[in-house]
């Protein structure tokens, strides 16, 4: 290496140095920084000044900072070598056997792995010179219970549309950063009929930790699971995992937080069972590739695994490539790099990092993102289990997920309104004066729900049936049929309820309405609307009836401690929404409720 090439590769080493050291005061210093530094690799200082050009983004257009990336990436010189992907060092030993259910144990063996992992280095033409004899690649079939650690970071951007009620309306771009970590142990579930090459189609975990920390714009969020769910059962019949509890109900948002980019459960069906050479590569399957990384379909992929080097304890691999797919009816496309560790003494994948660019559209019930992630993953097979029951859980694999376990708890913190809802429904907004859901099936609306809170009825008063049907009327005015029927009573909580289904038209598409008002002894009363086409009506499936059996009125004291512990939030969702006073809601929402499903979609 000529001198000046040198002093070029300290400049970058201390770049990296500074890019640590200063911007976060040794916090960044994981398995991944540590390699970066220990081995001093071009493309993964490269990488580490990409980070310290971060800071500097929000002065730089976008175009300008990709390209000027790039450019460095390009011509960072090889202190040592060139090595794509950028992605953390594979650990070089299989972790500590553990004989306790002890998350600190588990925790302290992985990163010692991990730094052991990251003082070594990995290249192809190292791995060459290693040796390039056959070697039989295989997975153990015998391995059930696994205790797993992930850790994900994502940066990027969110793509949304101002108002959450107009899909095709004006759009914006928000930066998002989130990190995301995960510490579980899961017990493979089969039928008793299954072999140990059958694909896993039900999983059951218990979680030891689940947190994200996320900043959208300038707003900050936590998400943490609940202490009273950490028990939960995923279902693999259809993708994305379906998720469940059997002891409480889970949020949208702690289903999302579960569902992770890449699964533990189908990462060792990406390793070629067969006899393969160093350097030689070979094709991942379309139904591989939806399995590990959660996706609905893949329409096309070249994503290809390779064969880095082998002894008689370990063997590594990496992959690359790109996936068009979907999830959940929304196309999305991947850009994929990672690196995988075999631990041929237990049979299974012990080590994963994956870096993932996704671009996602927006979706019915989804912002859009184009985002870069890089998962970690560190998982090791268990002789007994830990923390899970020792007698595994009761699936009727022959029939879907049970119902009645996939409700979701749905809250309107600005209505005052909580229950449980079939999980097609999403939450669209929730400002003051009324919150928006909407019943979104692969991508497409069926139906949507209005909740408004109504003033305070005088002491002693209350609406009756025919006051209520008289008023149904009135508010749909010339779009109003006939009224199907009507009824009075009280839910399971103790409500009263006034319930009325219409038939009518909005510019000639039959449309349904089911009308409920619901109030207390406090004289509090929340309006709820439903709306959908005349072909949407059977596919409700009862939301309505769900809903009324299991609603509560939250306290307002309780709402207003809630609303300003999260200010923050709150500002986000009103932001988010471009609303600019509560009249305008009430207005927006008014009109929203004769609206039909396909007046919704065409908007």
């Amino acid at each position: 290496m000529s001198y000046r090439r040198h002093e070029k590769c300290h400049f970058y080493n201390q770049i990296a140095t500074f890019t640590v050291s200063k911007r976060d005061s040794g916090r960044f210093l994981d398995n991944h920084s540590i390699g970066w530094l220990v081995d001093a690799d071009s493309a993964g200082v490269a990488a580490l000044f990409r980070r310290f050009l971060w800071s500097f983004r929000p002065r730089l257009p976008l175009i300008e900072f990709a390209l000027m990336s790039h450019r460095i990436h390009r011509e960072a010189p090889a202190c040592r070598h060139q090595n794509e992907p950028v992605v953390p060092a594979a650990p070089q030993t299989p972790l500590a056997d553990h004989s306790r259910a002890s998350r600190r144990g588990f925790l302290a063996s992985a990163l010692a792995a991990g730094i052991a992992g990251s003082q070594a280095t990995w290249t192809p033409d190292l791995a060459q010179a290693a040796g390039s004899e056959e070697t039989r690649l295989s997975i153990s079939h015998d391995n059930d219970l696994f205790r797993v650690r992930m850790q994900m970071d994502v940066k990027g951007n969110v793509t949304l549309v101002e108002d959450p009620l107009i899909p095709e309306g004006k759009k914006k771009l928000l930066p998002v950063t989130a990190d995301l970590s995960l510490d579980y142990e899961e017990r493979f579930l089969r039928p008793a009929n299954a072999t140990g090459e059958s694909e896993v189609i039900a999983v059951e975990r218990h979680i030891h930790e689940a947190i994200e920390k996320s900043r959208l714009s300038r707003a900050d969020q936590k998400t943490e699971l609940r202490d009273t769910v950490t028990d939960v059962i995923a279902r693999r019949d259809q993708l994305p995992e379906t998720i469940y509890s059997n002891d409480e109900y889970l949020t949208h948002k702690e289903i999302d937080l579960l569902r992770t980019p890449i699964s533990s459960v189908a990462v060792d069906r990406l390793v070629p069972q067969q006899m393969m050479r160093p350097g030689e590569k070979v094709t991942i399957s379309n139904a591989d590739l939806c399995s590990f990384f959660n996706l609905s379909a893949v329409a096309d992929s070249d994503v290809q695994i390779e064969l880095v080097s082998a002894d008689r304890s370990q063997a590594k691999l990496q992959m690359r490539g790109k996936i068009d797919g979907s999830v959940s009816g929304v196309p999305t496309r991947l850009q994929i790099v990672g690196k995988l560790t075999l631990d041929r003494r237990a049979g299974a994948v012990a080590w994963a990092a994956v870096a993932i660019h996704e671009t996602r559209e927006i979706g019915k019930a989804e912002p859009g993102f184009d985002i870069t992630a890089t998962v970690r993953m560190v998982r090791k097979p268990l002789d007994r289990v830990q923390t899970l029951p020792t007698k595994p859980a009761d699936i009727a694999f022959d029939e879907p997920p049970p119902p009645e376990r996939l409700l979701v708890a749905v809250e309107s913190e600005h209505v005052g309104v909580e229950g449980l809802m079939d999980r097609r429904w999403r939450m669209m907004q929730d400002v003051p004066g009324a919150a928006v859901l909407r019943m979104i099936e692969n991508d497409q609306a069926i139906a949507q729900l209005n909740l408004r809170p109504l003033p305070r009825l005088p002491e002693g008063q209350q609406w009756t049936l025919a006051a209520f049907e008289n008023d149904v009327r009135k508010t749909l005015g010339n779009r109003f049929g006939e009224l199907i029927e009507s009824h009075e009573g009280m839910t399971d909580g103790g409500l009263r309820l006034l319930r009325v289904v219409a038939a009518g038209s909005v510019e000639g598409v039959p449309i349904q309405w089911i009308m409920m008002h619901i109030s207390d002894n406090k004289r509090r009363r929340v309006m709820a609307t439903w709306t959908m086409d005349g072909e949407s009506v059977s596919k409700l499936d009862g939301s309505d009836i769900q809903l009324a059996a299991s609603v509560r009125l939250v306290d307002e004291g309780r709402r207003t401690a809630k609303t300003g512990s999260e200010a923050t939030k709150s500002r986000e969702n009103i932001d988010l929404s471009a609303v600019k006073s509560t009249d305008e809601v009430e207005s927006v929402a008014s009109t929203a409720e004769v609206l039909s499903p396909s007046d919704v979609k065409r908007r």
